[in-house]
């Protein structure tokens, strides 16, 4: 334990600019934008240890972990607000790209539970009601439940 106190006694810029790039590169196949801001303090920490020398190391840790905080939480808000509207805000998530979708039942949803068929997919379904709803009829999708699909009698 000694050896590892003393280590961070020693701690210079220059690792802090490995931590950052570290985590930079972890982020490139992670692809999450959640790396970025601890790396982003570790450069800012990195340049502070590089003028100040003998910054304590506990200061240092403290304030990476704040930059890396504030940073996160100011870099996700930046990053939502400014994030680009998608002409498929559906694209993969699959359940809601049904919902409005008319089909005819093919089974008999017993006490408002069953399969239906769409496409090359069979997906469970339950009445919005609960009611058992005969084959043969048509049922609109009105809403998406994890992967249940929740339907209606039109």
């Amino acid at each position: 334990m000694d050896e590892f106190v003393a280590w961070l006694w020693d701690v210079s810029f220059w690792h802090w600019w490995a931590l950052a790039i570290i985590l930079i590169s972890i982020e490139v196949f992670a692809a999450s934008t959640f790396l970025l801001w601890p790396a982003f303090a570790a450069v800012i920490v990195g340049v502070v240890v590089a003028f100040v020398p003998d910054l304590d190391w506990r200061l240092q840790l403290f304030g990476f972990a704040l930059i890396a905080a504030v940073a996160t939480v100011a870099g996700r808000a930046i990053w939502q607000r400014y994030r680009g509207e998608t002409s498929e805000p559906n694209l993969n998530r699959r359940g809601a790209q049904f919902i409005g979708r008319r089909i005819t039942l093919t089974e008999t949803l017993l006490d408002g539970s069953g399969r239906i068929r769409i496409n090359d997919s069979s997906w469970p379904v339950r009445a919005e009601d609960g009611r058992s709803i005969e084959s043969g009829q048509t049922v609109e999708i009105v809403a998406v439940d994890g992967i249940e699909l929740r339907v209606k009698p039109t």
